[in-house]
């Protein structure tokens, strides 16, 4: 028996990244140049100590199952272990295919791991946390159920249709609700919970008992008068990655160096599949201002505070600014982008200015030649 399980949920109803998730869940998306989302919850849940996890899939599961089948994150290969779950089932409403419905079908495979304690975090937020502290926040508090959340100051524009709480002055929850933008300023549940075995089999029976549209935040919330449901308090930087707009912001805020050296230093590693890729080539005439680049790109036009994946040609003249590329990508001489995201395999070489907004950037298809 491990005394810990760690569980990676997909991404709720709500989450739609119009465009790139087309292709790929939102956890096997590049980010930030060489990661990918599912990148920082899984290197949280190893870095802590945790070294069994279940992965679930909702659909499109080539490119996750790809991407975690050659990252080792930091695993003891003797008594660690990821097994990865995706659903066998084609729902013909979205709505049915949730996270209970997953649990319920895979939980054969829980019963074997037999664990004492559980901690489920999502695929579709990136923020760095220690759960080995909420797990002992969880166990000295006796709480039933304990709940990471943030306090916000920017709930009227991000963290839109996530679960936000009142808590009383005990740190108890006594409230989940919808965030619906009204206020600025809200406690938002990132999604991220500890409980043990026995209570996570029965919150997951009697969530589907109650509705076949019931997700695990649908019957925690029911359950706030019923169970001591507690919540602990993270601090730092923390996305969630739930449209188009949330990953362009988030691109762009970790792109600034408080932010990057906040999440990603060698106290915290966060672990990624490798590629053996030659440095990146700077031509004469290139220039590069506030930008992250990637291994393996060619740069012989003008990048500004934007992100590059691997194996970028951007070719003389070509303006690359306030952009998201991502790998395998080629940008054509004299090619303008601003505020735009190019999906891989794109080719843009005959449209020669491609201009969105911050608040509603531009997106090119996966493989799409302009």
């Amino acid at each position: 028996m491990s005394k810990y399980l760690g569980v990676l949920n997909f991404e709720p109803s709500y989450v739609d990244v119009a465009g790139l998730g087309d292709y790929r869940p939102i956890s096997a998306t590049s980010i930030f140049g060489r990661y990918r989302v599912v990148d920082f919850m899984m290197s949280n849940f190893t870095n802590s100590g945790i070294d069994r996890i279940k992965v679930h899939i909702k659909n499109r599961p080539r490119s996750l199952v790809e991407h975690i089948s050659n990252t080792s994150y930091n695993i003891n290969s003797k008594k660690g272990k990821i097994h990865m779950l995706h659903g066998e089932e084609q729902f013909n409403n979205e709505f049915y295919n949730n996270d209970l419905h997953a649990f319920k079908t895979y939980m054969e495979f829980y019963n074997v791991e037999n664990p004492s304690y559980i901690i489920i975090a999502p695929s579709h937020f990136i923020f760095k946390q220690d759960f080995s502290r909420i797990i002992d926040y969880h166990i000295n508090s006796k709480n039933d159920i304990t709940v990471l959340y943030q306090s916000v100051k920017n709930a009227d524009e991000e963290f839109l249709l996530c679960d936000a709480l009142n808590i009383d002055n005990k740190g108890r929850i006594v409230e989940f609700r919808k965030n619906r933008g009204t206020s600025k300023r809200n406690n938002i549940s990132l999604e991220t919970y500890v409980m043990d075995f026995v209570t996570f089999k029965q919150l997951v029976q009697e969530g589907c008992e109650t509705s076949s549209l019931y997700s695990l935040s649908d019957i925690i919330s029911d359950c706030v008068r019923a169970m001591k449901i507690g919540a602990y308090q993270h601090h730092g930087y923390c996305a969630c990655i739930s449209t188009i707009k949330a990953y362009y912001s988030a691109n762009m805020t970790i792109r600034k160096q408080k932010e990057l050296a906040y999440l990603i230093n060698e106290e915290w590693p966060i672990y990624t599949m490798t590629n053996d890729t030659c440095p990146t080539l700077y031509e004469k005439g290139a220039k590069v201002q506030g930008s992250i680049i990637a291994n393996g790109c060619q740069i012989e036009g003008t990048v500004i505070n934007s992100v590059i994946g691997r194996n970028v040609v951007i070719k003389p003249g070509a303006v690359i600014k306030d952009s998201i590329v991502l790998p395998d990508t080629f940008i054509d001489k004299n090619v303008k982008l601003d505020c735009a995201i190019v999906d891989r395999l794109a080719i843009v070489t005959h449209v020669k200015d491609l201009t969105g907004t911050k608040d509603n950037p531009i997106y090119i298809n996966r493989g799409d030649r302009i």
